[in-house]
């Protein structure tokens, strides 16, 4: 029941966190913070095994324990009693295990307490806990103490220190550079059986404390020298690979990645792995120092000589103001076929963003040819509240002969050969704007009834997923007290 309050806060903290990392899940800091109550207990009294049987009925088998330490509401439990020596928890348990053990549990709706599934620890995983509160909100040092957890014999120990590395803004994790093992990195990125998540994570440690004599182990990975059997294992991850590899050699390095991943005319490529370069590309064309934007760009537009592939990449272009490439994307407009028919939306939001008269010349062909184009865009612009629709935009009564086609985001894990993206992009640049003087796709000054209804929306789903949490939460409550 916990997890479902939870949502929010997860969606919010990973858009803030590792570029090419994604939590596993809650991290215990995050489920202590969301609990009223967090206690160390020693199983007392384990569920019945009748209870635990494929085809138990009634409530779901609960167990005993006794509170051995306070993690945190150590006045809530004292004040109903439930430190005392004789008073046990009572808390829903679903596995059979010897007395003894101990576990985390939290509660939570005082003074009844509802208590979380218990989470079974060793006495290092206490110690780990105790010391949780101890350390600052955010900020390197907080990571310097998950770090020692990397990797921890104990999983999950090993987990939880991921999962706060996953959170952790870039800055901060990029603050831990003098404190970073490389060679311990690029072991663990040699391993495996490390799943690809963390890998990702190992990655993008290497690419900030190590140096261009690790790029070499890096670049076998990418060219798949010598990995035998693990080879799918190895290059897993392999967005942040990318960008470790270029960080680590500089600006140069980006002509591997053309040949490899990016170049498409003389041979084939898997898609899913020119998307982990697109991804690699976005990042270190955000968050890169030593990488110039330009020649970011010259890799991306690589992609524009494959118009199936070219909508992966107009939105890259138009947010970081590349306005060299009006004729060729006009081009490929006029040339669309059935088979990426798609890639029309894109560029008519890319000519909408561009503030040079080029643009807006060639936009009055765009909607000669396909007037339609034209108008899905203004719509999916306008959903993504980027854009306002023009009434010269809005539909006709009969819908194109050509769908829309939309599809989800993939990653270099997926095995699908092509995914269609459609993007979208926003107004023109105010009349005197510079390029450069901050980002393009903005959403409009005067918010439109399609924005004020979709705010409506969210805040009235919000409204019954609280409720339909609060009423599972109190159901539970009865459960147990049947």
């Amino acid at each position: 029941m916990l997890a479902i309050s939870a949502l929010f806060l997860v969606a919010i903290e990973q858009s803030l966190g590792c570029p090419f990392c994604a939590a596993v899940g809650l991290t215990f800091s995050q489920e202590i913070k969301q609990s009223e109550a967090a206690v160390i207990a020693r199983l007392v009294e384990p569920p019945p095994a009748s209870a635990l049987g494929p085809n138990a009925e009634g409530p779901l088998p609960q167990a005993k324990f006794e509170v051995v330490d306070v993690l945190k509401g150590e006045d809530l439990l004292r004040s109903t009693n439930l430190l005392d020596a004789n008073t046990l928890i009572d808390a829903i348990m679903l596995e059979a295990t010897a007395p003894g053990n101990l576990y985390l549990i939290m509660g939570i709706e005082p003074p009844e307490f509802i208590w979380s599934n218990p989470i079974a620890i060793n006495q290092r995983a206490v110690t780990y806990l105790k010391k949780l509160e101890q350390l600052p909100e955010s900020g390197p040092d907080r990571l310097a103490f998950f770090q020692q957890y990397l990797e921890d014999k104990d999983d999950v120990l090993a987990r939880d220190a991921y999962d706060e590395f996953a959170i952790a803004p870039y800055d901060d994790v990029r603050g831990l550079e003098n404190r970073m093992d490389p060679t311990a990195l690029l072991q663990w990125i040699k391993t495996p059986r490390i799943p690809s998540n963390r890998r990702r994570l190992y990655a993008t440690m290497l690419g900030i404390c190590g140096t261009p004599a690790y790029a070499a182990e890096i670049e076998k990975i990418l060219l798949g020298e010598d990995l035998g059997d693990d080879s799918s294992d190895l290059r897993s991850g392999l967005d942040a690979l990318i960008a470790c590899y270029v960080v680590l050699v500089g600006p140069t390095g980006l002509d591997l990645i053309d040949k490899l991943f990016l170049d498409r005319s003389s041979r084939d490529i898997p898609f899913t792995e020119t998307y982990a370069a697109v991804m690699a590309l976005r990042f270190l064309g955000e968050e890169s120092e030593t990488i110039p934007r330009e020649r970011v760009l010259e890799s991306l537009r690589l992609l524009l000589n494959e118009p199936k592939l070219a909508d992966l990449v107009i939105a890259d272009l138009a947010r970081w103001q590349d306005w060299s490439v009006i004729a060729k994307l006009t081009t490929i407009y006029v040339n669309a076929t059935p088979e990426n028919i798609f890639v029309r939306e894109p560029i008519v939001n890319y000519m909408k963003a561009c503030p040079l008269p080029e643009a807006a010349r060639a936009l009055v062909k765009l909607r000669e040819i396909d007037p339609e184009a034209v108008r899905r865009a203004a719509t999916l612009a306008g959903l993504a509240g980027l854009t306002t629709t023009t009434e010269e935009d809005l539909p006709t009564e009969q819908p194109s002969a050509t769908p829309v086609r939309l599809a989800d985001v993939v990653a270099d894990d997926v095995t699908t050969d092509r995914s269609m993206v459609v993007s979208t992009g926003s107004q023109p640049a105010a009349e005197g704007s510079q390029p450069g003087d901050g980002p393009i796709l903005r959403p409009t000054n005067v918010p439109s009834t399609k924005s004020s209804l979709r705010w409506i929306f969210w805040l009235v789903l919000v409204v019954i997923v609280a409720f339909l949490s609060r009423y599972l939460l109190h159901s539970g409550k009865r459960d147990t007290a049947g």
